[in-house]
């Protein structure tokens, strides 16, 4: 092969990784105005925060970094959630989790399948004696109107509030119950220290790795700051 035919590989491979680069970055559909506007980033790229995967995860800002945990302002979202009562860590987290996800793999009143999200959010139910597990749905999705019915009377559609979070993490393992609650008592504790309010009844923890990964495990505590 001589020079002027190296050369023109040369361009040629230029021009694909333009045409690449390109094609990547347009497949980014920017939140609407409007939705940046309420959520008190409008003009400003709205990403993930948090570890960062192949799936959707819930779009946020980082407000501050600290040494102990992370300050984020979430926008309002929209979340299907299952109740489990009278019912240990382990037990209520896998039955949850087999009941949302049942109704996204179709078990819906339009038998409609929606893509898996991250983080899966597992919240204390002390009045139940239990927890309650919750699965991101897709942005897509702007209200609960547009997702289909669940089929299960256990499973429930909501739309969250936005709201300004404190995390702890990301941290590795596979955390139980106790192991949880260290965290949560780490960064309330430091949230006092630093004089941050927070409402002790947002504290939730969120597990961002399938059941089914058992290397490089990632979860996080997050509480609601309030003024």
């Amino acid at each position: 092969m001589g020079c002027g035919d190296y050369l023109v590989v040369l361009v040629l491979l230029v021009v694909y990784s333009c045409v690449a680069f390109t094609v990547v970055e347009s497949a980014v559909v920017p939140l609407p105005e409007s939705v940046l506007r309420w959520f008190g980033i409008a003009g400003e790229e709205a990403g993930s925060c948090g570890p960062q995967l192949e799936i959707a995860t819930p779009a946020c800002k980082v407000v501050e970094t600290r040494k102990e945990y992370e300050l984020r302002k979430y926008n309002t979202e929209i979340w299907v959630e299952t109740l489990v009562g009278n019912s240990t860590f382990e037990s209520a987290t896998s039955t949850g989790f087999y009941r949302c996800f049942d109704f996204i793999s179709g078990k819906n009143s339009e038998g409609m399948k929606i893509e898996m999200t991250s983080p899966i959010h597992i919240t204390p139910a002390p009045h139940t004696n239990g927890y309650k597990v919750a699965f991101f749905v897709p942005s897509r999705f702007k209200a609960v109107k547009d997702l289909p019915t669940p089929q299960d009377s256990e499973v429930h559609i909501y739309q969250s509030k936005g709201a300004v979070k404190a995390v702890i993490g990301p941290f590795g393992g596979f955390p139980s119950d106790k192991d949880y609650e260290a965290k949560a008592a780490e960064l309330k504790k430091a949230l006092d220290k630093d004089g941050l309010k927070y409402d002790e009844t947002t504290v939730l923890y969120a597990g961002y790795s399938s059941p089914f990964q058992f290397r490089n495990r990632k979860q996080e505590v997050h509480v609601n700051v309030v003024a």
